[in-house]
């Protein structure tokens, strides 16, 4: 099986759930994770959808899973309507729920009738002449997704999925519906069997990842994220945690005060989105200017244990409709002034093909040459700055987590090499050892 991801840290550990799902066992053909963020990454994979069903042999199919394939977290059942330019390949393409463990709703082929039985309504599994209970399932998906041989080096951990907020400009509610948390018993489960199997880092995610624990992620004071690290913290030995993009929203002293710990890696991706109070609010966004400001500043003024520098990486979206330039010299400032250095950053995205965002359909809508002109700026100064950063690290020490393929991670997710990192004596650059030396940027 050929797998093929498109979009967050979300779709890479549900890939991996599936790559490790005997739901797929002896199935041939390309796994598609998709993504719906804006109007381009969705034509990025149906152009592979259709290149590649047009080169399936006989047997073979396109499993197609991710926001492309939902609709409020279950396959969408207007799926063809949607995407009429796939519907010549019907026959070839199976549509899948985001979760092997989530038994869909529709009619896709790899489940059988539904029965009943103690714990409710059960489907079975279409095999080799094997029905298989859903009970049972369940059981063997939690085991194969704990082993540590999924497609990534590192553990993505899904804490939580969904969102209740209806932010203008997102598609994330329309695909995976409304904000749900998983247990800490199960999240701390996972990562205990992960440890036992010799891997070092987790990395967790989510759909609005700060919200873990509130029964809505619209309610900021109901969070119990900051709780879930220390239990991580407190009970498992897990040598490294990192935070994918956190809503600015839920970042408060409380959490500030964990980047303290070695262990929790120095680096934090922010929500960001803009740095304007007008854009903020039209983008529907749970805080203002002033909040952000206090977050980012509070970061920058963090001292660790470890005396590593943090590094703050954000999500930024120009060209919202009414950005002036003023509010983009707003969004822009924040770069050099709290020292941004990790961009991921797109135009805003009315979404005319397939699905339409609320935003799409606001007054003053921002020229499209607008738009790549202040994303160059964007990405230009961000460049600057996170070059002015690794300058800025030259020659001091780290512990990296080494990956494969010869790289590895500094606690502040600089990237290191055998070429720019001086081992310290006794240690070899390997795939999962934590090696000390010192960065060096002008190597």
């Amino acid at each position: 099986m050929e797998y093929k991801i498109f979009g967050c840290k979300t779709n890479k550990y549900f890939t991996d759930r599936w790559a490790e799902s005997p739901l797929l066992a002896g199935k041939e053909g390309v796994f598609v994770s998709s993504c719906v963020v804006t109007d381009k990454a969705k034509s990025k994979w149906v152009r592979f959808a259709k290149q590649r069903l047009k080169t399936l042999k006989e047997g073979e199919k396109l499993y197609l899973s991710g926001c492309g394939s939902l609709k409020e977290g279950d396959i969408d059942g207007d799926f063809y309507a949607i995407y009429p330019e796939l519907l010549p390949f019907r026959d070839k393409i199976e549509l899948l729920p985001e979760d092997p463990e989530d038994p869909p709703l529709s009619n896709s082929l790899l489940w059988g009738e539904r029965v009943k039985d103690d714990n409710g309504y059960s489907p079975l599994l279409l095999g080799e002449g094997l029905g298989v209970r859903w009970k049972d399932l369940k059981f063997r998906l939690q085991k194969a997704a704990i082993t540590g041989t999924g497609l990534h080096t590192k553990k993505f951990i899904v804490i939580q999925t969904g969102c209740d907020n209806f932010c203008t400009f997102c598609l994330t509610v329309q695909a995976r519906g409304r904000h749900k948390s998983r247990s800490a018993e199960d999240i701390i489960a996972e990562i205990d069997d992960f440890v036992a199997s010799g891997w070092k880092e987790v990395v967790l995610t989510g759909t609005n990842l700060g919200a873990w624990g509130a029964k809505s992620s619209e309610d900021v004071s109901d969070t119990h994220f900051p709780e879930l690290i220390e239990e991580i913290m407190g009970k498992t030995t897990l040598p490294r945690l990192r935070v994918s993009s956190l809503g600015v929203e839920f970042v408060d002293n409380r959490l500030l005060e964990l980047f303290r710990n070695p262990r929790l890696s120095a680096y934090i991706h922010l929500s960001i989105q803009s740095g304007s109070d007008s854009i903020l609010k039209s983008m529907n966004r749970h805080y203002d200017r002033a909040k952000l400001l206090q977050v980012l500043g509070g970061l920058r003024s963090l001292k660790r244990e470890d005396g590593v520098q943090i590094n703050i990486g954000a999500d930024l979206i120009v060209g919202f409709p009414g950005e002036t330039d003023s509010d983009f010299q707003d969004t822009l400032g924040l770069i050099a002034t709290y020292g941004i250095t990790q961009l991921h950053a797109f135009p805003f995205s009315a979404h005319k093909e397939h699905y339409s965002v609320p935003a799409g359909k606001f007054p003053n809508q921002v020229e499209e040459r607008v738009k790549t002109e202040r994303l160059d700026t964007l990405m230009a100064e961000g460049e600057r700055v996170r070059r002015s950063f690794l300058a800025a690290n030259d020659g001091k020490g780290f512990r990296v987590l080494v990956e494969g393929k010869g790289i590895g991670w500094t606690q502040n997710y600089i990237e290191c090499t055998p070429e720019n990192f001086e081992l310290a004596p006794g240690f070899v650059f390997e795939k999962r050892a934590i090696v000390e030396g010192v960065y060096r940027f002008c190597l």
